[in-house]
């Protein structure tokens, strides 16, 4: 009778714990399974949008006190508005197709009314994305508001090029000054076209004044395989410039290295094979252990391709043109996002019929549509080998 009485006592203390923890659990789970359907109604939102072509509201998932939100909002607007005058104009390829998206979270930590998500997100294979999809890692932090879960700051690897920033409020645009400067990009302009050498390297005898010489012409096939073996995964031979701003420049100088003819082997790449040796500063070229400025920057990479070489200069040659429609495959676009004169990305057309490019920082595909703000191009032609 007195193990019982016992038992019964144990039951009694333990039950009250017991119910207590399971509530937790429950509450927790259930905190989770609302957090994980904020964070994918979210993108699932953003994802009709863009397909449909027409803004859908995703202010219920977000804070909009946050500048980051306000321009998340502005972004999707603009990015959409600017698909469908496309679209309607006809000028170039437009996305209608949903890919896959594959969401792993690797930790859910809830502290009170506040919580932090790091998400990774798995992108399928050679398909290019909307910008607002970056995959990776994602980390979103949220609060908790009377109305439920609220998204207040998220970090990912696009951020700078899609909503530009977490404290400067971004520009909407009004539907004619949209309509104007899209014309503008599909709009011819012969003033801007232009070559970065002489005819009369062409010739096969150029005379005798000149150091002897062979023209090593750009595979446009060549590039586009190059960019589409390593537009996920970098080519390690080669070092990362990540950390130090950004590695689409350097990713856009392979492509070049690659469809100048030079081998993807490590003794070309330590040899400068189809590179141009020299300083910091002067030179073209890189290794394992990094790269030169015009290499790897932005700007430098642009003025150094673009200004004019003498015939017994080696080094690229290259053809700017006026307006994508004038890009071949493997050719180059940069992007000045805020359109203050400042470019900051490179990228290379792997799809002339899609306007689909390849990128680095992210590592990805975009469509042309995707890229908001000021843009130039060249096509490469041959690198000048001076024997």
């Amino acid at each position: 009778m007195r193990k019982i009485v016992l038992i019964l006592l144990c039951f009694i203390l333990i039950m009250p714990n017991s119910i207590a923890y399971a509530n937790l659990y429950f509450l927790k789970n259930s905190e989770e399974d609302n957090i994980k359907n904020i964070i994918e109604s979210f993108y699932n939102t953003q994802y009709d949008a863009y397909l449909q072509m027409e803004y859908k509201d995703i202010t219920p998932y977000l804070d909009m006190t946050k500048i980051q939100n306000q321009n998340k909002v502005i972004a999707l607007k603009n990015l959409t508005a600017r698909r469908k005058y496309i679209y309607q104009k006809g000028y170039c390829y437009i996305e209608k197709r949903r890919f896959p998206l594959e969401f792993n979270y690797k930790a859910i930590d809830i502290n009170g009314n506040q919580a932090s998500v790091i998400l990774e997100i798995k992108l399928d294979g050679q398909n290019a994305y909307p910008p607002f999809i970056c995959g990776g890692e994602n980390i979103f932090k949220l609060i908790k508001m009377e109305d439920g879960w609220k998204i207040t700051e998220h970090d990912y690897e696009d951020l700078s090029f899609y909503e530009i920033s977490k404290e400067k409020l971004i520009r909407e645009f009004q539907p004619k000054e949209l309509a104007e400067m899209i014309d503008q990009e599909f709009s011819p302009d012969l003033k801007k076209e232009y070559k970065n050498f002489s005819d009369v390297e062409l010739k096969n005898n150029v005379g005798i004044l000149s150091l002897p010489a062979v023209n090593h012409y750009y595979s446009t096939s060549r590039a586009v395989e190059y960019a589409n073996k390593y537009v996920y995964n970098r080519n390690t031979k080669f070092y990362d410039a990540t950390a130090g701003g950004g590695d689409c420049t350097n990713f856009a100088s392979q492509v070049l290295w690659y469809g100048f003819g030079a081998n993807d082997t490590m003794n070309d790449i330590l040899n400068k094979v189809m590179m141009v040796p020299g300083s910091y500063e002067e030179g073209w070229y890189a290794g394992p252990g990094g790269g030169s400025k015009n290499w790897e920057s932005v700007e430098a990479f642009w003025t150094y391709m673009t200004s004019f070489k003498s015939i017994d200069t080696p080094g690229p040659r290259v053809v700017v043109v006026d307006s994508v429609n004038s890009l071949d495959n493997g050719g180059i676009m940069q992007i000045d996002f805020s359109n203050d004169g400042r470019f900051e990305h490179t990228v290379i057309l792997v799809d002339k019929t899609t306007l689909k490019f390849a990128q680095h920082t992210p590592n990805t595909y975009r469509y042309y549509q995707e890229y908001t703000g000021a843009k130039r191009y060249f096509n490469p032609y041959y690198f000048r080998e001076i024997e």
